[in-house]
């Protein structure tokens, strides 16, 4: 049985992951926490997870005893230049 997590996620930030089409997960980058595609990024048996809407986000327990809030400093840089143009 997995963990869920408390953490709350921005108005912006559900909107972007109700907007993908995989589940997502909050990994450790040297950039800081980061969201990317379970694809990219598969989740590990000891990541919580919470649900938004329909989708999973997966939640590094390294990263999930700071993570107050999902928010879009949590997007990769090439998620954030597209969303700019």
């Amino acid at each position: 049985m997995q963990k869920t997590h408390p953490a709350r996620v921005t108005p912006a930030m559900e909107k972007y992951i109700l907007s993908r089409s995989t589940d997502l997960r909050v990994a450790t980058t040297c950039e800081g926490p980061l969201i990317f595609s379970i694809k990219v990024s598969p989740p590990k048996p000891t990541d919580l997870v919470m649900a938004v809407g329909e989708r999973k986000v997966y939640i590094s327990v390294l990263q999930a005893q700071y993570l107050k809030a999902i928010d879009e400093r949590m997007l990769p840089r090439c998620a954030l230049q597209k969303r700019q143009k």
